[in-house]
């Protein structure tokens, strides 16, 4: 709940972006002080915004305090207030559905299958490069 309209929003930005207008025009150039005063105008429009927010939330609060409405008393005020973590019992549907893809699935079973580590490939250096098929590489590398 917001207090006011929107229309205090400009009131207030403006009147900054006049001040701020009137307070750089001395000493800056025009355009910057243009600048420096849309800036100050969307600085305080939005913080009046936040502004008018914070005293809705006060004044809202001290109106509920003050006028405490009457609620429902047949309706459960535990709804909504506990969470049950409990994880439900598995039932015969879907045990049969895990037995349907775990039938299904051809794969050997881990009895079957054997373990066989990786091989890969091993990394082979040249150990006895000619010095001068190196400078040429490397000259046409950095000709590139």
């Amino acid at each position: 709940m917001m207090m006011g309209t929107i229309r205090l929003n400009f009131i207030v930005a403006g009147l900054a972006g006049l001040l701020t207008f009137g307070l750089s025009i001395g000493n800056n150039l025009l355009l910057t002080s243009c600048l420096k005063t849309v800036y100050s105008f969307l600085i305080l429009f939005i913080l009046t915004f936040g502004f008018r927010w914070v005293l809705g939330l006060m004044i809202g609060a001290e109106h509920a305090a003050a006028h405490p409405q009457h609620t429902n008393l047949t309706s459960d005020t535990s709804v909504g207030q506990t969470l049950d973590l409990t994880t439900p019992d598995e039932d015969e549907e879907t045990r049969e559905l895990l037995k349907a893809s775990l039938g299904n699935n051809h794969a050997p079973s881990s009895a079957d299958m054997q373990f066989s580590p990786l091989n890969p490939p091993k990394l082979v250096t040249k150990n006895n490069l000619n010095p001068e098929q190196l400078a040429g590489a490397l000259r046409r590398m950095s000709e590139d």
